[in-house]
């Protein structure tokens, strides 16, 4: 993928869009004299009251700690699972609870903004340098096509290629690029390897493999007014004829349907598979692991083009502009930078668990280097993001979240034969169209 397809559209956030975002700041500079430079401080002398998921709460609430250590207002920090996070979540907004920064799954964060359960940030001192300084392929995911700032970022990633080196030396393969060289490599291995290819296929995580899989093969999903057009690409019966066939033909494991990532991590730690396709930190997670092939694994991109993911911060529905405007430094600090201009939050979360920024700077900052394994190459995770790599904006539109929770029964009866590959184009496309018209929260 060209820089000009991965940016295309909204996400790119074209001059009109950054010239409306640029216009609320001004705006907003009217109101608020003195208020709106990039380091300046919220004069709110009340507590914030801050929500996540249950990933590292001590790190979360160290984190948090430090920033209210600063000078800062006080910070209640409430943690829940992950599992069951978004009804949670509405559930507590819906009840009236006052949450003024709140995790989020990137394709509830349109929707949120709608209910009014969240707040954009246009206007916000800094708001416009932060999405500057963002990968533009990143955009997307955090500013609508209307030009509206709705999210900072909690972490980004991209899909990846995992590949056991030595399993393919000795065979006499090349690393695979596409998705017949990755079936051709698994069923050359299928001998050899007890299950050649693993993949987090449970229902909740095929939609962004149905991505994944699309642009490997350089298939645009939808449109930037969010229409299902891979229904006329017909390279795309192809793809699902590939993953229908991975599975049918035992390259995959029948488990892949259940079975968790640390099991698939540990399936290639132990060299029971040659190929993992998921988030790149997932490398982390093998080479920790240190079992007999652990340090043969290394990752490559997992073809032309692949899925950018990331979830993210949003504001909730503050009592007053100080409490805004100090919720906001609380969110710079969390999802951009510190006032020393560090990824103080993120150099964290790449030392616990090599995750990433959608920040072109993260990758060449001096802390954030030493903070990765040297087994990881920064420069490809860098290019994969800037170049390679897509957000799919139409992700965060209100209605995509009831196409989601519809993509793994559809993808599920492929797997296991109960529909043709031409059939499940049929079915993605009226589980789109139908969300597209449908219910709301």
């Amino acid at each position: 993928m060209t820089t000009n397809n991965a940016t295309r559209g909204f996400g790119s956030l074209n001059r009109r869009s950054f010239l409306k975002a640029g216009g609320a700041s001004a705006l907003a500079a009217s109101l608020l004299p003195g208020l709106l430079t990039g380091t300046a401080k919220a004069a709110y002398s009340g507590t914030l009251d801050m929500l996540a998921w249950d990933f590292q709460p001590d790190t979360i609430k160290s984190l948090v700690g430090e920033w209210t250590a600063a000078g800062n207002p006080a910070v209640n920090v409430a943690v829940i699972p992950n599992l069951g996070y978004t009804p949670a979540l509405q559930t507590r907004l819906r009840g009236g609870d006052k949450i003024d920064l709140y995790y989020n799954f990137a394709y509830n964060s349109q929707k949120f903004v709608n209910e009014g359960w969240a707040k954009t940030l246009n206007g916000l001192p800094g708001v416009d340098d932060m999405i500057a300084d963002m990968f533009e392929s990143a955009r997307g995911r955090h500013v609508n096509a209307a030009g509206d700032i709705i999210s900072a970022p909690y972490f980004s990633a991209v899909h990846m290629l995992h590949y056991n080196e030595k399993f393919l030396a000795d065979a006499g393969l090349a690393v695979p690029t596409t998705l017949k060289e990755i079936y051709d490599a698994s069923k050359s291995l299928q001998s050899t390897v007890a299950s050649p290819y693993v993949a987090y296929w449970v229902k909740e995580f095929c939609e962004e493999y149905l991505h994944t899989y699309l642009l490997n093969e350089e298939i645009t999903a939808f449109d930037d007014a969010g229409q299902p057009v891979f229904a006329d690409d017909p390279k795309t019966v192809g793809v699902f004829e590939w993953w229908q066939t991975m599975y049918q033909e035992g390259l995959a494991p029948k488990s892949l349907l259940t079975d968790d990532p640390g099991k698939l991590s540990n399936e290639m730690a132990q060299g029971n598979a040659a190929f993992y396709v998921l988030h790149h930190y997932f490398l982390t997670s093998i080479r920790s692991l240190e079992g007999p092939q652990s340090a043969n694994v290394k990752t490559a991109p997992s073809g032309p083009s692949t899925l950018q993911i990331g979830e993210v911060l949003q504001m909730g529905q503050s009592d007053s502009d100080d409490e805004r405007l100090a919720t906001w430094d609380l969110m710079k600090y969390y999802g951009w930078k510190d006032t020393d201009g560090k990824f103080k939050v993120f150099n964290q979360w790449a030392k616990a668990a090599g995750l990433a920024a959608p920040y072109a700077g993260f990758f060449t900052d001096p802390e954030v280097v030493a903070s990765f394994p040297d087994y990881y190459d920064l420069a490809l995770l860098s290019d994969t993001f800037a170049t390679k790599s897509n957000v799919v904006p139409a992700r965060t539109l209100p209605w995509y979240p009831d196409f989601q929770a519809k993509v793994g029964d559809i993808v599920h009866a492929l797997l296991l034969g109960q529909a043709t590959p031409a059939k499940t184009v049929e079915d993605l496309t009226a589980a789109a169209k139908g969300a597209q018209g449908g219910r709301t929260l």
